[in-house]
């Protein structure tokens, strides 16, 4: 009987049914303000009556153990409910099939978190004194709420605050609450973007990323947009300065003496760019460069974007489309790509998305990146691309836009 005997339920497995439920935020859910506590059933693994024939003095044991387990303490642990099993060799006898919880406290005892409880029925209260939809939403996620009770008085601070000074264009850095500043803020952007669109519905710019881009969805300001631009020919930009970084908005008002503009991903790919009479080149910085769009004369330039030859370049290659329709692209083509096989990397996290603003030569290479054809997860940075193939692939693109061809030490 022993291998049956380690199929009957223990203490521990009863134990081990209340923590999955603990787990998924039940039972805290169960004991907010507003619900009706339920008694628990945890169903019990008996012995049948064939097991109890072939050893009753285990089967006595077990149930023995059972409810002493029960009646441990000044008050029961839980409530033993019994089920008869018999037999013409044992008569009939009362074996335990169910253990219920009829009082919260009986859980929070057999899981040890009396401490816990305490301390989630502090933050309903609190929560219930700030904001009433505060208290709703510790309620629905009493896990994510008990994970920071420590900091719960300066988030709850935090958050009213802030509903108080949406839309004011105010900066985070005026934050007045004491023991919180932007560092708590940036550490907590997704917890308090929750229960920001809880208090003040409405009030977020949706098309903003609570995580990226959370002053701004709320109507705070937030440090400028900036883009960096060098002058490829060594004519003058602001100032007599030919490499400069400014602020997207104002230079949004001014216009740079470049007949075509090239944008580049590499911030040493951008210094070492050969010398292009009439160029003007942009240090794009991943998706930073969508940011360009905001520059309207950029419309007027002929714009040329030479991105990594991975998913992810053409992604911001389409994504700058969509402000920039006649932008061309450079270095992102399939001999390109085949030429530098030993320069090859592997793509981390190759994009699967639909892109629909590519030429077709674009698209066949995104294609074949996006769907292995050449590789698992191949991708080309645009700093491991040869030098001289690089001047010549620029000398080619930027010749049919009147430029001339790119000039400078080529290093091979």
């Amino acid at each position: 009987m022993t291998a049956g005997r380690r199929t009957w339920s223990t203490v521990d497995e009863v134990r081990a049914a209340l923590r999955r439920r603990w787990d998924k935020g039940e039972l805290l859910r169960a004991i907010a303000p507003g619900a009706v506590w339920e008694p628990i059933r945890v169903p019990l693994r008996g012995p049948s009556a064939r097991e109890v024939a072939a050893d009753f003095g285990a089967a006595q044991e077990w149930a023995a153990l059972l409810h002493k387990a029960a009646d441990a303490g000044r008050s029961p642990a839980f409530r033993v409910e019994t089920r008869t099993v018999g037999g013409r060799l044992v008569g009939a006898n009362a074996v335990p099939s169910v253990a219920w919880f009829d009082e919260p406290d009986q859980v929070w005892r057999l899981l040890r978190v009396s401490d816990q409880v305490a301390a989630f029925r502090q933050q309903c209260a609190a929560s219930a004194a700030a904001h009433p939809a505060i208290a709703d939403w510790v309620a629905a996620h009493p896990l994510r709420a008990l994970a920071e009770e420590r900091s719960w008085a300066r988030v709850l601070a935090t958050v009213l605050w802030l509903r108080a000074k949406v839309g004011t264009a105010a900066y985070l850095r005026e934050i007045d609450v004491p023991g919180v500043d932007t560092k708590f803020i940036e550490g907590h952007r997704g917890l308090l973007a929750e229960l920001l669109d809880a208090v003040a519905p409405g009030v977020a710019d949706e098309s903003r990323s609570p995580g990226r881009d959370f002053a701004r969805r709320y109507g705070f300001r937030d440090k400028p947009a900036m883009t960096r631009l060098r002058s490829l020919d060594g004519t003058p930009l602001f100032g007599g300065l030919t490499d400069v970084s400014v602020r997207v908005e104002e230079l949004a008002t001014l216009e740079v003496p470049a007949r075509w503009v090239l944008v580049v991903e590499n911030v040493v790919t951008f210094l070492a760019l050969p010398t292009v009479p009439g160029g003007v080149a942009f240090f794009g910085a991943g998706f930073d460069v969508l940011r360009l769009g905001r520059v309207p004369w950029l419309r007027e330039r002929d714009v040329v974007y030479w991105g990594d030859l991975d998913t992810d370049g053409f992604v911001i290659l389409d994504r700058l489309r969509s402000q920039l329709p006649a932008v061309r692209s450079v270095l992102m083509d399939l001999g390109t790509l085949r030429a530098h096989q030993s320069q090859w990397t592997t793509d981390p996290t190759p994009s699967r998305s639909e892109l629909d603003r590519l030429t077709p030569d674009e698209a066949a290479v995104y294609l074949t990146l996006r769907d292995n054809g050449l590789g698992t997860s191949v991708r080309l940075e645009q700093e491991r691309v040869n030098y001289a193939h690089v001047v010549a692939a620029l000398g080619e693109a930027l010749w049919s836009a009147g430029a001339g061809p790119p000039r400078g030490q080529i290093n091979t």
